[in-house]
């Protein structure tokens, strides 16, 4: 196992081929930084099988240049956060590559996990979207000296709401489709920057982009995307 204090790409990539190392492990924005280096080309990433995305959104063009430029053809998304110890979705290395690269994949054993209503906590059908909430021995006490926190979050049969919006297919593979309180109602139409951001992701200019809603007086809310170009 090769590890590093501190996340440094060109120090990555230069593990990587020296250490003939078959799996890594990161955010995207780790990922996105090593493919984006000016340097990429330099080193030999052919041992590299497998390896896990998470901690953060995972672009699908990211995961593309992942599988075909990194040529980590098994590699894995994983979903949860921190209050669920960390993770309670995740896709298989034999998943089809649709699967892996659109969906966060199924639960793991002995968790629990659906979508619900936003507003009425109530069981939403297959490929509808809405909550998403999850239980399990992994779900935490609660926050630390935050009680009100605590309640907010955990309900009365021990959900923990996540505060993200996504969906689950009949097969049970779940798909994150934005965060609730990053929502922008513009002109009383709901945008989703999660979607946005993936159109940006796959311009061949653009290394990061996030998108945020900005006040407006006419509509209300106004959609405002930055973007790091790709210095070539």
């Amino acid at each position: 196992m090769v590890l590093l204090e501190s996340f440094d790409p060109l120090l990555s990539l230069e593990l990587i081929h020296k250490e003939k190392c078959t799996a890594v492990n990161g955010v995207p924005t780790m990922f996105i930084a090593m493919l984006h280096h000016p340097d990429f080309e330099r080193y030999d990433m052919t041992s590299l099988r497998t390896g896990i995305m998470a901690g953060a959104p995972c672009p699908v063009e990211a995961m593309n240049q992942v599988r075909t430029k990194m040529h980590c053809s098994e590699v894995v998304i994983a979903f949860g956060q921190t209050e669920s110890s960390p993770v309670m979705t995740m896709t298989r290395r034999d998943d089809p590559v649709d699967l892996r690269v659109a969906t966060v994949g199924r639960l793991l054993p002995d968790i629990e996990g659906k979508i619900v209503d936003p507003e009425s906590g109530e069981d939403l059908p297959a490929d509808t979207q809405g909550e998403i909430v999850t239980r399990s021995a992994c779900v935490m006490k609660g926050y630390y000296k935050m009680p009100e926190a605590t309640t907010a979050a955990i309900d009365s049969d021990g959900w923990l709401h996540t505060g993200d919006l996504g969906e689950i297919d009949p097969n049970g593979y779940f798909k994150v489709t934005g965060r609730i309180k990053d929502m922008i109602i513009r002109g009383g139409f709901n945008v989703y920057p999660r979607e946005i951001e993936e159109v940006l992701y796959g311009h061949p200019s653009i290394s990061e982009a996030a998108v945020i809603g900005v006040p407006d007086l006419a509509m209300g809310e106004e959609v405002k995307a930055g973007c790091v170009p790709i210095w070539n």
